[in-house]
């Protein structure tokens, strides 16, 4: 099993997952293979049907301290979406291309 926790900090690092999740949690989670727990599915439900707009915001500006704090430890550490990111799922990858 995947964990929410982990769903929440994709959302903060790649914008791409972040605007799936925000515009529909249950389909972005299911795009990108998450498995969550059903109890964990009620709660990304909860937290993310409602007030999307002020959650792109605080989440935008949660990415940006991140990524200037990793670049101040480490310059050029990586781009966006980092490394430390789940990795996008093919279907997407293609798309951009």
């Amino acid at each position: 099993m995947d964990l929410l926790v982990t769903v929440i900090g994709n959302a903060a690092v790649d914008p791409l997952f972040r605007e799936k999740l925000l515009a529909n949690p249950r389909e972005g989670i299911d795009t990108w293979g998450f498995r969550l727990t059903k109890g964990e599915i009620e709660m990304l439900e909860a937290m993310f049907t409602k007030r999307q707009e002020k959650l792109e915001e605080k989440f935008k500006a949660l990415e940006n301290a991140l990524y200037e704090n990793l670049e101040q430890l480490i310059p050029k550490a990586c781009d966006r979406p980092c490394r430390m990111s789940v990795s996008r799922p093919s279907k997407l990858l293609k798309k951009a291309a």
